[in-house]
């Protein structure tokens, strides 16, 4: 027993101390990592989202949208996301593990790195679904139960896909203990890398009694300077109005006049047409949607354009399957959609590839034109 790691329990006068418990011992009737692993699996509130963002009201919570997430040929050990659409790499390794000590930090980098490739354009969600389907779950029915029962989740998974487009995520190594070169080494990366959290992630387990413990989460690499340095100058994501949407795209707020100038006239037209939907997201966005009140599109101010494209057997948005692939065919007439975009691969939408300031003036009505063909369209048209 550790005298010098204990925790103690205050009961009335009576200080009752809890030695440390090692991992290695073994949770769940695993041993080692597996038992690690499986802890994430069962809890992801163990991650301690108030020591990741320690001055927010609402800091971090998690939902795990896969164990084992296939990238490329490798597969991270857990993949979460938060209630900002933030995609979080957990790897999980054990102090006596070597890998533990430098090469697990490279490896999960390598994976950041590949995740535009691999999770981009719906993969991710695609992926998600696909675990949670085999386990008798519904993916959406998680995500709304920990964010919000109003949850738009289309709308979730775009922002989902501009964060990994941007390469805002969060890397976190877990472990039993880690050691001091690699704890250097994660306070280094967090406070140099622009955009990705790198953190690292103790999880000590004490107690006497082998059926009773406390587990105490103890997060390393997060300083209040890497927080405010990373952090996105709107603060919080809100849910845009017309009123704060219009202050957005004037008094020169968007340093492009001419993107600036298409935004306010997108937004008008919108309104004007009864089409217009409200968006929750950290930057002014708006949304255009169907007569059955679903989101068709998205329109961001840096000029990203995010067609949504899926539907749900005959029920679905934009006249169904027949609505969307015309939909599709429309959008590619304007080249803001790959010609060789197969729709059995999309399970939400899609970035387009071309931005709303780079068309001209005849391609922009004829955008319009279909947004307002396919906005009036209905499942039985």
């Amino acid at each position: 027993m550790d005298k010098s790691d204990e925790i103690f329990l205050l009961n009335g006068d009576n200080l009752e101390p809890l030695p440390v418990r090692t991992m290695r011992e073994g949770f769940f009737g695993e041993t080692l990592e597996a038992a690690l692993q499986r802890f994430f699996e069962k809890y992801p509130q163990i991650i301690p989202g108030k020591q990741i963002d320690p001055g927010s009201d609402d800091p971090p919570r998690f939902v795990l949208l896969r164990r084992e997430m296939p990238v490329g040929s490798w597969s991270l050990d857990h993949l979460f996301v938060d209630q900002r659409g933030i995609l979080t790499l957990v790897e999980t390794k054990l102090f006596q593990n070597p890998q533990s000590r430098r090469e697990v930090i490279g490896q999960i980098i390598e994976y950041a790195a590949n995740a535009v490739e691999y999770w981009s354009k719906g993969q991710a969600r695609q992926s998600a679904n696909e675990y949670w389907n085999k386990q008798g779950k519904n993916l959406d029915d998680l995500l709304k139960a920990e964010f919000d029962q109003d949850l738009d989740v289309d709308n979730f998974w775009n922002t989902v896909e501009k964060n990994l487009e941007d390469n805002v995520t969060r890397l976190i190594i877990a472990t039993d203990e880690l050691r001091p070169e690699v704890r250097r080494m994660i306070e280094y990366l967090n406070n140099e890398m622009k955009h990705t959290d790198v953190l690292g992630l103790e999880l000590k387990f004490y107690g006497s009694e082998k059926e009773n413990c406390v587990l105490v989460p103890h997060l390393v690499g997060q300083t209040q300077s890497a927080i405010d340095k990373k952090k996105p100058p709107d603060g919080r994501s809100v849910i845009w109005s017309v009123d704060m949407l219009r202050n957005a795209f004037s008094n020169g707020n968007i340093p492009d006049a001419s993107l600036a100038e298409r935004l306010r006239d997108t937004l008008e037209w919108a309104i004007q047409n009864n089409i217009f939907i409200k968006t929750n997201s950290h930057k002014p966005t708006f949304g255009i949607q169907d007569k059955t009140g679903k989101r068709m599109i998205s329109f961001s101010p840096d000029g990203f354009i995010y067609p949504y494209l899926n539907y749900s057997n005959d029920e679905g948005y934009l006249g169904g399957k027949e609505g969307r692939e015309q939909y599709v065919i429309d959008l590619k007439v304007l080249n803001l959609l790959d010609q060789t975009l197969n729709l059995a691969d999309v399970v939400s939408g899609r970035i387009a590839t071309r931005k709303l300031q780079d068309l001209d003036d005849d391609e922009y009505s004829q955008l319009l034109r279909i947004l307002e063909k396919h906005s009036k369209q209905t499942s039985d048209t």
